[in-house]
């Protein structure tokens, strides 16, 4: 069984559930207005227990690839909420944590000098 929810400028989630009566979320799934796998203010894919804790988070920029810059774009969750894995990754390449630091600061900061030279 699954839901279908409308959010604002023609973005939408997706929602999976467990049972008929739409009470245990299997997974929610966020879309932008392209069809595409994306959320700007948290993970764009949620997995759930069957008990509703959360057993996975995947972070997705707006071309639909695995991308995360302040953080691990793929984590899973041991029941306890304690992280069992995380995956470092940058427009669908996966880095070691070691690496990814140090091209997500490069990114960052070209970001940030990029932001500042349009100001002037």
């Amino acid at each position: 069984m699954s839901k279908r929810i409308e959010l604002k400028n023609g973005n939408y989630k997706t929602i999976y559930y467990y049972d008929a009566e739409e009470t245990k979320i299997i997974n929610e799934c966020y879309y932008n207005s392209n069809r595409k796998r994306h959320r700007e203010d948290g993970p764009t894919v949620i997995w759930y227990y069957k008990s509703g804790e959360i057993s996975r988070e995947f972070y997705y920029n707006s071309k639909d690839e695995y991308n995360r810059l302040n953080g691990p774009a793929e984590i899973w969750y041991f029941k306890s909420g304690e992280i069992e894995l995380e995956g470092y990754w940058i427009t669908d390449i996966k880095y070691s944590k070691e690496d990814w630091i140090v091209k997500s600061n490069k990114i960052m900061n070209i970001d940030r000098n990029l932001k500042l030279l349009n100001k002037r």
